[in-house]
């Protein structure tokens, strides 16, 4: 998916290298062959290896500058800086600039930063040197030797820390939840100190130590910095900040496999081809258990114990580990519970009439039948709330210009049913509701009765939508491949592997998951969205593989959207909770650029009755992260991060 490449600036990985200036006693005839570093005796590889510029001056990478010395690194591409911190000192540099700034004094070097290779070169000796470290060079092994030293407490030498206790430092240390977004971190306990980075709601923190009401914490990445204590929250053991994951990422055995057909009028065939044989026709809401698949057909079975095959690209497939199978055929028959017929029809109408409109109920559900003295189109149907009910619209009359009278349920989510024209072409029936439900669509065989299933639905939070994106079917033939890395890489492929990954470690911790697809789909954006509206899903999660005109750009994002003013005004915070914590656990488990947490109308978001958030796990056009994504270790993590950030939103709501 293309997203936003025009508002951000060319990145920068923090693998980028760092260049160090070496002092002026290593001879410039000597050059760049041959030169290693050390730090406390052991010597340290680098991705592009050292070299001594036109100043004399060895220049190293990032890596070595943020791993073997320790430092904190953060890289500006829009001006092209590099702050570096350690021991409470920080140091700016700018490419092709020779003056440089620490702690916030102006100090002339005699060379400059550069980029070597797609990497940031920065001067060795100068930064050592800054940070206290001993800098040695031996001429005869070529080899730059570096002592480093334990960093002193956190402080800055040009800027004293404002007056209070020391900190204190915590034997055990705790983990905090960011309850803010937007939150900074700063190299010191205080406003006046630098700003190192910023977090979102639900990362979590390592806390350190204390003082002043400021927070010390180990920073996403790598580093410490300081957060003031108003922003973070404690948790305790069972708390969203300790949610674990099982570690199972196969299909656990036994689970059943159910469809929920997402179109109208689909045919039921003998066989799993476009040519065989129609048996019946389910609609747009029906459940059906899945018995086989082929090809991309589901082998179904019907309410009435028949078995048939639907096109695969029509529905969603569900998973289950509770086995919630449909009854055998000839099991025990439905109960009528109450019925109404009309004391007299309408001859002069051209509207199909209704002769009979039944309630029955069977298992944990309720079954209304409707019946007409001629063909009866489906309803159309919509959700309404406070207080919760069904609505479904017939093109139909009455057949009797008294009310029709309240027909009584009292099982499962139903309490009642009520009739009336509401408009002279239009039969309304309210199904009032006391539980979550979903509903599926029957017609009888003759098409003059519609039958409304209506079952309760697990309203415990155990229900996931999981949308992989693209590969929707196109007129032309073939399937949407959503973006495609330089090397070829499918965003419709990776994101499928992810999301059943995903699908099964939420099956492992005991969620009921279903898939918008699994193969190739003739489902629309709206159509994905509102699988999770009619089955009754807790939320949705749309994954993706993000893509940029600039290879350079990389990073994870987490989009949700849910404005003033809108349907979904309601849900803003648990959406925004829902994707930060998402984001979070992204940021933790993959260790790419936070492109952070955004708002963007996107369809499938847009359309969604439930929470919903959209996910751009890592750019496939970028080289690197293609083939990280390509890598099924990388996938687990990103499925392992998805989960837990579902998990810690459900336990934290």
């Amino acid at each position: 998916m293309k997203l936003y490449s025009k508002l951000y600036s060319k990145s920068c990985l923090l693998t980028l290298a760092l260049i160090l200036v070496l002092g002026a006693c290593l001879p410039v005839a000597r050059a760049a062959e041959g030169i290693s570093i050390s730090v406390d005796g052991l010597v340290v590889e680098t991705d592009v290896p050292p070299f001594i510029d036109n100043n004399g001056r060895t220049m190293v990478p990032v890596r070595f500058v943020s791993e073997a010395l320790g430092c904190g690194v953060i890289w500006n591409a829009e001006n092209q800086r590099i702050k570096i911190s350690r021991t409470g000192i920080w140091v700016e540099l700018f490419i092709g600039q020779k003056t440089a700034y620490v702690n916030g004094t102006a100090v002339e070097m005699d060379t400059t930063a550069v980029l070597r290779k797609g990497r940031t070169m920065v001067p060795l000796r100068f930064l050592a040197e800054t940070f206290g470290l001993e800098v040695d060079w031996n001429e005869a092994r070529r080899t730059v030797a570096i002592k480093s030293s334990a960093p002193p407490e956190e402080s800055s030498p040009e800027e004293p820390p404002p007056e209070g206790p020391s900190p204190e430092e915590d034997p055990n240390p705790r983990v905090g939840i960011v309850s803010g977004n937007s939150v900074n971190i700063r190299s010191g306990p205080g406003t006046d100190y630098d700003r190192l980075t910023q977090v979102n709601a639900g990362t979590r923190l390592t806390v350190l130590a204390e003082k002043g009401g400021w927070l010390q914490v180990e920073i996403p990445g790598g580093g410490k910095g300081w957060i003031l204590g108003d922003y973070v929250d404690f948790q305790d053991p069972a708390s969203p900040g300790n949610v674990n994951l099982g570690g199972n990422y196969t299909m656990p055995s036994g689970a059943a496999s159910f469809a929920l057909v997402m179109k109208d009028s689909v045919n039921v065939r003998t066989s799993p081809s476009q040519s065989s044989s129609v048996i019946a026709q389910v609609s747009s809401g029906q459940q059906l258990e899945v018995t086989g698949k082929q090809n991309n057909w589901l082998a179904v079975r019907l309410p009435d114990g028949r078995s048939g095959w639907i096109a695969g690209w029509l529905a969603a497939v569900g998973y289950d580990t509770q086995k919630k199978e449909n009854p055998a055929p000839g099991g025990r028959p439905a109960e009528l519970i109450s019925r109404w017929s009309p004391g007299g029809q309408n001859a002069a109408s051209d509207l199909p009439v209704l002769t009979d409109v039944e309630v029955e109920k069977t298992g944990d559900g309720i079954l209304l039948k409707v019946s007409a003295a001629s063909y009866l189109a489906f309803p159309s149907s919509f959700r309404l709330n406070n207080p919760s009910r069904l609505v479904f619209d017939f093109n139909a009359n009455l057949g009797e210009d008294s009310a029709a009278p309240t027909l009584q349920a009292n099982w499962g989510p139903v309490t009642s049913f009520r009739l009336g024209q509401f408009d002279e072409k239009t039969v309304r029936i309210v199904a009032d509701l006391r539980d979550a439900a979903s509903y599926a669509l029957d017609r009888s065989s003759d098409g003059r009765t519609i039958t409304i299933q209506i079952r309760s639905v697990d309203s415990s939070g155990k229900l996931i939508v999981i949308d992989p994106g693209h590969g929707a079917l196109q007129t032309w033939g073939g399937s949407d491949p959503g973006a495609i890395g330089p090397s070829g890489l499918r965003e419709r492929d990776v994101v499928r592997s992810i999301s059943l990954q995903l699908g099964n470690i939420l099956l492992n911790e005991g969620f009921t998951v279903i898939y918008t697809r699994e193969g190739e789909t003739g489902l629309s954006l709206e159509d994905r969205a509102w699988v999770a509206g009619i089955s009754g899903a807790e939320l949705l999660v749309s994954i993706h593989a993000n893509a940029s005109t600039d290879r350079s750009m990389s990073g994870t994002m987490t989009f949700y959207h849910a404005p003033w003013g809108s349907d979904r005004e309601d849900q803003i915070s648990q959406r925004k909770k829902l994707a930060n914590y998402i984001q979070s656990e992204l940021l933790n488990r993959l260790q790419r650029e936070n492109k952070g947490v955004r708002e963007a109308n996107f369809a499938v978001l847009r359309n969604c009755p439930v929470p919903a958030v959209l996910v751009e796990v890592a750019f496939i056009s970028n080289p690197e992260e293609e083939k990280l994504l390509a890598d099924q270790v990388f996938q687990r993590r990103a499925a392992e991060a998805i989960a837990l950030g579902i998990k810690r939103y459900l336990t934290a709501r």
